[in-house]
């Protein structure tokens, strides 16, 4: 065993043994709490011995004492220096940037980049700026020092250091190669990146089009954070569900400013369009579904389609997902609103009362559960609809639930807003509750363990 090999183990056995005994459910056989000088990858050699990489700020002036075999050098040399001074080759930025670049010894002295406030300015082209026309080694190295770093169980003071865009250590005082750019992080906080499931960019939808398009959705998206979302490709009914596929790649592919995927969705059935589900899924990487209960004559899909789909979606091994909202219902409660000369956006939340939204969410659960098919449910507005989710996970049913950052912000009561515009702005399916406790309650769901939800902006 190498001296590397028996260092590593002899750090981890000390770890375990230092771990309190008291932690619940801690065994031989569970995972140990994630500890400083460790990485997401496992052990990092020499972690703990004192290589803090010192900048060219940090260093002091020292003038050493040159020998007297030296001196006539210095002196001859100091001749065609100004001032009489003795120019060193070695003291050069140029000299010092190149020793530090092909060194091997840890030394990051290449370029120190402190977070500061910009003025606005006008966007540029995703690909103005080449690779070519960036130093190769701060391109590929990157160590954000002294943020904290925000995982899943925890936050802890750390270091990262990513190499060709993959985070390979964590952790302080860490071991990194000569010609790491360095990014000063201290008092902020480092997270990894947003994923949002569920956009719609320049969706056509009823005569209108989403407001954003590819660039100005996903480049707002990175400036919160975000650094990839994905997107619904829904064709109408009646269209080909591959054809949409690549609509929808040939209004992304030129404009995104972040990666991004795509889900389907299913607007209409027959056997070709289980056909082409199977083909999207094998030649295209698609595995997620997307079916709705609600948009009667225009993407509704019946008891029947919604089975099939769901048969489908088992079969070739993708999610389904389904908007849950019984369009029957709203339809009809539309035309008697309409009757009565309520067309505010406050007809908008009567017409899908909470209790249609709970209806089709059970349904579509039973419906998946009996051909197998595991359910995501997008959306989830209301109480009883995330009441529904998580009573049929404690059933057994294999189903997700999908609040958005909407509904765990703000509430229905907008929609009755004097300012029209303000209460349009509102506006969504489904739609936000008047109960004013519903955020809360969502967000209560969302944090506690075990219960089966996801996030989505």
């Amino acid at each position: 065993m190498s001296s590397g090999s028996r260092r590593a183990s002899r750090f981890l056995q000390e770890k375990e043994d230092e771990v309190p005994q008291w932690i619940p459910g801690l065994g031989t056989d569970k995972p140990r709490p994630r500890t400083l000088g460790t990485s997401f990858f496992g052990y990092v050699p020499d972690a703990f011995v004192e290589k803090t990489p010192f900048l060219p700020s940090e260093k002091k002036a020292t003038t050493p004492t040159p020998k007297d075999s030296e001196t006539k050098e210095a002196e001859h040399k100091s001749e065609g220096a100004p001032n009489g001074q003795y120019l060193d080759p070695s003291s050069s930025k140029e000299f010092q940037r190149d020793m530090d670049a092909s060194s091997d010894e840890g030394v990051v002295t290449e370029e120190v980049v402190v977070p500061q406030r910009v003025e606005r300015r006008a966007a540029e082209p995703w690909d103005a700026q080449s690779v070519d026309s960036t130093d190769g080694s701060a391109q590929n190295r990157l160590l954000i020092k002294g943020g904290r770093v925000v995982n899943d169980d925890m936050m802890q003071d750390a270091d990262v250091y990513i190499e060709d865009g993959i985070i390979k250590q964590v952790g302080t005082n860490l071991h990194t190669p000569g010609g790491t750019r360095v990014v000063e992080a201290k008092g902020h906080l480092v997270m990894p990146g947003g994923i949002d499931t569920h956009t719609h960019m320049q969706l056509p939808f009823m005569g209108t089009f989403a407001v954003d398009d590819f660039y100005t959705g996903t480049r707002a998206a990175l400036a919160g954070g975000t650094t990839m979302i994905m997107d619904f490709a829904i064709p109408q009914k009646g269209e080909s569900l591959v054809e949409a596929y690549h609509r929808w790649r040939s209004w992304a592919d030129p404009k995104v400013c972040c990666d991004y995927a795509l889900h389907v969705g299913v607007t209409w059935w027959c056997d070709k369009v289980g056909k082409e589900m199977e083909e999207l899924t094998e030649e295209h990487g698609i595995n997620s579904f997307k079916m709705f209960m609600a948009y009667k004559d225009t993407w509704q899909l019946d008891d029947h389609d919604l089975l099939e789909s769901f048969k489908q979606c088992k079969e070739i091994g993708a999610l389904a997902q389904v908007h849950a909202e019984n369009g029957d219902i709203i339809k009809e409660n539309t035309a008697k609103l309409l009757d009565m000369g309520i067309t505010g956006p406050e007809g908008h939340e009567l017409s899908r009362p909470e209790e249609v939204e709970a209806e089709a969410t059970n349904r579509a659960c039973v419906l998946a559960n009996q051909v197998g098919c595991p359910l995501y449910v997008v959306h989830v507005m209301s109480k009883s609809a995330a009441d529904v989710v998580s009573n049929k996970r404690r059933q057994g049913h294999i189903v997700f639930g999908e609040p958005i950052a909407a509904s765990l912000g703000t509430d229905g009561t907008h929609y009755y807003h004097k300012c029209w515009r303000h209460a349009a702005a509102h506006v969504m399916g489904p739609p936000l509750r008047p109960d004013c406790e519903t955020p809360k309650y969502l967000m209560d769901l969302l944090a506690k363990l075990g219960v089966p939800f996801t996030f989505a902006i």
